[in-house]
């Protein structure tokens, strides 16, 4: 299985940070762990996701437990690349927020952000990608507190204004010592939770960015654009197989013959262009089943037995066991928690 990578713009600022707020020397952090120190000259670079895990350890081991909410409170738009470069020219908060859902995979292959609204709340949610060989699925909580505390940091900074959560959800268990977290975000906190979020005021998606610039941000766009159409040729027919996947899921499970002969391309050379990206068949399908579960669930008025008869599970037993597999949590537990 293909493993999840990281950009290097990550890397260098945990580094970096590190040696301005700890002291420690870089050169030796990076070498402890197995990192060129010449790679932080190349933030541009991705860096797999097992070097990247190795970092956070040996940086919370020679720091302390809340070593990545303080890199969020630390966070500078101007370290964070093409991305950073795009939101800061956005007109208004609710463009910053889809920029930088658009652009997540240029920094991170291994979770995605997204936002909803509802009831005059914005949802934020920040998921962990489920069909690489990923260690945010293992290891959680550094990246997300880092994202969440970062996030907070950011709309200050291109806003003047703060963002007062509502309440703050965290997939992972509860830490033993949460002081840090009551004081950098000041709302309830909730842990063990279906997904990583953070909710806020609607209203604060009319914000005016103080930077705005749209000369620049079509600019800076275009460049961001061709980055992410070059990094998804590397995984072409995951996605090819993935949109197909969504289009034939209702109430039939296609087979593999069905989507090869949507694509135009025989059975045999969709295995191995998928075998080439790291991935198979029934990995996307389940990945496909999950991400359509999870869409259906938050509608409350969809039956639950619907939701399995559309994703082609011949019973709601087998849908039960299967979405309890993906998430923990039965279809009905999941409803009630994101109720």
């Amino acid at each position: 299985m293909k493993e999840a990578t990281f950009s290097v713009y990550i890397t260098r600022g945990i580094v970096q940070f590190a040696t301005a707020r700890y002291g420690i020397d870089g050169e030796c952090l990076c070498q402890a762990v197995g990192i060129d120190p010449e790679l932080l000259k190349m933030p541009d670079q991705q860096i797999s996701g097992t070097l990247h895990s190795a970092l956070w350890q040996e940086v919370v081991k020679r720091t302390d437990e809340n070593f990545a909410l303080h890199l969020g409170e630390a966070f500078n738009l101007a370290t964070f690349g093409i991305v950073g470069y795009v939101l800061v020219n956005c007109q208004t908060y609710a463009e910053v927020l889809e920029k930088l859902s658009r652009y997540t995979r240029l920094f991170s292959q291994g979770a995605y952000i997204h936002f909803s609204v509802a009831d005059g709340l914005v949802f934020c949610d920040c998921d962990i990608v489920e069909d690489l060989k990923n260690y945010l699925l293992e290891q959680p909580r550094y990246a997300i507190e880092s994202t969440f505390a970062s996030l907070l940091t950011a709309t200050q900074v291109l806003s003047g204004k703060p963002l007062l959560p509502h309440a703050v959800w965290f997939k992972y268990p509860r830490p033993d010592d949460i002081s840090e977290h009551e004081r950098i975000f000041a709302t309830s906190l909730h842990f063990l939770m279906p997904t990583n979020r953070i909710i806020f005021d609607a209203n604060c998606l009319n914000w005016s960015v103080l930077s705005a610039n749209s000369h620049l941000l079509s600019v800076f766009e275009q460049h961001a654009q061709t980055m992410l159409e070059e990094m998804n040729r590397e995984y072409d027919y995951t996605r090819k197989v993935a949109e197909q996947l969504i289009k034939h899921l209702k109430g039939n499970l296609p087979s593999i013959e069905t989507i090869a002969r949507s694509l135009a391309i025989s059975v045999r050379q969709l295995q191995r262009e998928l075998q080439a990206e790291g991935t198979s068949y029934q990995q996307i399908l389940d990945q496909a089943r999950k991400e359509l579960a999870l869409r259906h669930l938050k509608n409350p008025y969809t039956p639950i037995y619907d939701v399995a008869f559309v994703l082609g599970f011949s019973e709601p037993s087998a849908f039960h066991r299967a979405f309890k597999r993906w998430t923990g949590y039965t279809p009905k537990a999941y409803r009630s928690l994101h109720s």
